[in-house]
């Protein structure tokens, strides 16, 4: 015996029990977190040059504040391994992400400028010092007072060479 035709209301019912569970799943608060931000990839030959720090500017001016935190994480690690060029690009898209309204955020984006050279990061960091936030200001003379006995502590002659004899 042949079973009657399912009816496409019965199928459509089928497919959305299915199809629920699932979309909750890869909605969910989790897991969209370990989503990569896709929508800030550019498409291949869609712009001419785009560089990795062109993305991570549109990325900075995402709704969501992890997106936020990942870019300036990133331009952490690209001003370590890059040129004057670059190091002086980054360090001021790390001073955009110091105007940002969040201020865990700012706290971030000051440290990643603490790590850099004084000649690009500096300009950005006194900027910061106006900061709304007590703890961003104090953040910022942390990281310039390090930087300040980091160059005394270089700059001073060790205790050997003042008291070595004169070579005849």
């Amino acid at each position: 015996m042949s079973q009657p035709p399912t009816s496409p209301l019965r199928r459509t019912r089928r497919v959305s029990r299915l199809l629920g569970p699932v979309l909750c799943a890869l909605l969910a608060g989790c897991a969209v977190r370990t989503v990569p931000p896709i929508r800030w990839v550019p498409v291949v030959g869609a712009e001419k040059k785009t560089s990795t720090t062109d993305v991570l500017v549109r990325a900075l001016r995402d709704r969501d504040v992890a997106v936020r935190a990942q870019s300036v994480a990133l331009l952490g690690v690209i001003s370590q391994a890059g040129d004057g060029g670059l190091k002086r690009e980054v360090a001021a898209v790390l001073g955009m992400a110091l105007r940002d309204r969040d201020p865990g955020l700012r706290l971030q984006a000051v440290e990643q400028l603490g790590q850099m050279e004084a000649q690009y990061a500096n300009k950005y960091l006194y900027s910061a010092l106006r900061d709304p936030n007590p703890f961003v200001r104090g953040k910022v003379l942390e990281v310039v007072s390090q930087r300040e006995r980091q160059a005394s502590a270089a700059a001073a002659p060790t205790p050997q060479a003042a008291s070595a004899p004169a070579a005849p």
